[in-house]
């Protein structure tokens, strides 16, 4: 079996929305700014770039639905490194096209500073794939150590000592990801101070050879699991699998969230809304993930960027709220069964309860926002009704390219 054989029919209509939302981002976000600023919203972008990725790898990659079929089909070697490249640009793809627009799409002098525009995309795309390649390559080795901590005596002596200690729940598994978030996220940062103390030495070129270094890690840790790819592969499937299926019969949220609770969702709309939460919520802690979000937001601020670019910021994160919107566009999370069941075969309530779905994240933007003007003196409230309408237009549109899933689903 080709691993080619293995891909899905994707919806061509969302790959296009989605594209098209990231060119419109970056024009807004920097089409009217000089070389100097752009230069800076690329380091900023990176920096927030490291934390995502240190975080999103195992959510994003484990389990993998296609490892039986990987091991049926015995696909290894460089047929199985090769499925996860293409999995990894699937995934990041639209950062790179964001990053070109943030350089390239330049509103007021497009062909000016073309070198020094091309060197920067040079060292972004660098910075991103090789910190891309590292993580996955450290949550792919992970699944061997986490299996060792979540069942030995030493795993079972720490669960007891931060629960007698600390009153905390901690799954000893959890432990290398843990160590793998904050290295991954640690590097890719520190590497972005030590290229801008760089630059101060040695200009742009200083910056670019950081990214060749940090790709050539990335490049050199993916030739050193090439031996023993398969076995990373499938110990890493096998235990985060374990892992999050522990979620669904653990005592979390998940499994005590009612349709009740979903207060700010019209009664008709509730029991569809109330599904896909609960599908979020199994694969991902979408409360922590916004959270991280809200404090790299402040850490922003506390840098005291000027108000526009504090404002592109909070678009780029308002927006970003609606990846789990998309991730109720998978099959596994919406059948086709339960698209007719439960809605009753209209799409309207899907289109619907995908938006309100978003509605829950609007009151603690607003309310963070309106914290951080009171501290900082922004964003103004130009700039916060800017962000919601932004963010309220993006959510519909999302909403709708579930609409024509559910289209090609149902009705094919």
């Amino acid at each position: 079996m080709r691993p080619d054989a293995l891909k899905k029919k994707k919806n061509p209509y969302v790959r296009i929305l989605l594209f098209l939302s990231v060119i419109a981002l970056g024009l807004f976000w920097t089409g009217t700014h000089s070389l100097e600023e752009r230069i800076v919203t690329i380091r900023f972008f990176l920096f927030a770039l490291s934390g995502f990725i240190a975080f999103s790898i195992p959510y994003l990659f484990f389990p993998d639905p296609n490892a039986s079929l990987l091991q049926l089909g015995n696909i290894s070697g460089q047929n199985l490194q090769k499925y996860l490249l293409e999995k990894t640009i699937s995934y990041f793809s639209p950062v790179i096209v964001l990053i070109a627009v943030m350089l390239f799409g330049d509103l007021q002098q497009p062909a000016k500073d073309i070198p020094v525009k091309v060197l920067y995309f040079i060292m972004a795309s660098m910075f991103t794939s090789g910190l891309l390649l590292f993580s996955v390559i450290r949550y792919l080795k992970s699944g061997i150590d986490s299996q060792f901590w979540k069942e030995s005596e030493k795993g079972r002596e720490l669960r007891k000592n931060m629960a007698d200690y600390f009153k905390f729940p901690l799954d000893p598994g959890s432990v290398p990801s843990l160590i793998n978030t904050i290295l991954i996220a640690l590097i890719g940062m520190l590497t972005l101070v030590g290229s801008s103390v760089l630059y101060g030495l040695t200009g742009p070129l200083g910056e670019l050879s950081i990214g060749l270094i940090l790709f050539g890690i990335g490049a050199g840790t993916v030739m050193s699991v090439r031996v023993e790819l398969e076995r990373f592969y499938y110990s890493s499937n096998a235990f985060f699998r374990e892992f999050f299926g522990a979620t669904l019969s653990g005592k979390e949220d998940v499994a005590e969230r009612t349709t009740d609770q979903l207060w700010w969702v019209p009664e008709i709309l509730k029991v569809h809304v109330w599904q896909f939460l609960l599908q979020i919520d199994r694969k991902i802690p979408a409360g922590r993930v916004v959270g991280a979000g809200h404090a790299l937001l402040w850490f922003i601020a506390y840098q005291k960027p000027d108000e526009e670019f504090l404002t592109a910021m909070w678009i780029l994160f308002g927006v970003s709220h609606h990846l789990f919107t998309l991730m109720t566009l998978n099959k596994e999370m919406a059948p086709k069964w339960l698209l007719i069941w439960i809605g009753k075969g209209s799409k309207n309530l899907w289109l619907w309860s995908r938006f309100w779905l978003q509605i829950r994240w609007i009151l603690p933007l607003l309310l963070s926002m309106n914290i951080q003007l009171f501290i900082f003196g922004t964003p103004g409230w130009m700039g916060q009704s800017i962000v919601l309408f932004v963010y309220l237009v993006s959510g519909f549109m999302v909403s709708l390219a579930g609409v024509m899933q559910f289209r090609k689903d149902v009705y094919s």
